[in-house]
């Protein structure tokens, strides 16, 4: 009989995984974001330019968009600014990762793993979108690899960034989270409604 999985464990205390643990003390691999940042050959933007590039990204998004310019202020000290060249992969299908991504410029290529094992584009993510937060927000594993089609500015947001801003500005933290709840649910019913074709 396999073992049963056991949800992701930190070596800290993380607020946020804290709320959704419901057993077990095993540990899985876990591919940092500084460990990723250094096998993209990542480097950093200053944070005036990458708070400038989010403000950009998500200004297009109108009534949708909830955070003001105040509030994208407020929220980037707990975000980390990047640019990774073309042709990396961001994020691995499989892997368990302590960080999601906003898009702020480029485009990435959405791949999974077709049977035959070769990579099947699914989509292209494009300025504003936000990857990987299903497994930022639930210890799962990565349900597909992303792979940068031109240099891409990201904003990086980890666990330990997360777990910073319930501390210090939850109410920004409860927004934030609401935000990614309401996309993945917008994700869920399209796919709900594609089995039901």
């Amino acid at each position: 009989m396999q073992p049963q999985q056991q949800p992701l464990r930190l070596s800290g205390e993380s607020l946020l995984l804290s709320q959704f643990d419901s057993t077990g003390d095993a540990e899985l691999p876990v591919v940092p974001w500084q460990r990723r940042a250094r096998s993209l050959g990542a480097r950093p933007l200053r944070p005036e330019r990458g708070l400038a590039l989010l403000q950009a990204a998500w200004s297009h998004q109108g009534p949708s968009q909830p955070f003001g310019r105040d509030d994208m202020a407020a929220l980037a000290p707990f975000l980390q600014f990047q640019q990774v060249p073309a042709e990396r992969e961001v994020v691995q299908q499989g892997e368990y990762g302590d960080f999601m991504l906003v898009q702020l410029s480029g485009v990435m290529g959405v791949e999974r793993q077709g049977a035959d094992g070769a990579p099947q584009r699914m989509a292209e993510t494009h300025v504003g979108d936000f990857i990987g937060e299903m497994s930022l927000l639930d210890q799962g594993q990565r349900f597909s690899s992303c792979v940068t089609l031109t240099t891409c500015d990201l904003a990086v947001l980890t666990r330990e960034g997360l777990d910073g801003m319930l501390h210090n500005q939850p109410q920004l933290a409860a927004r934030l989270v609401m935000l990614l709840a309401r996309k993945l649910s917008v994700r869920l019913r399209a796919v709900s409604a594609s089995l039901r074709r």
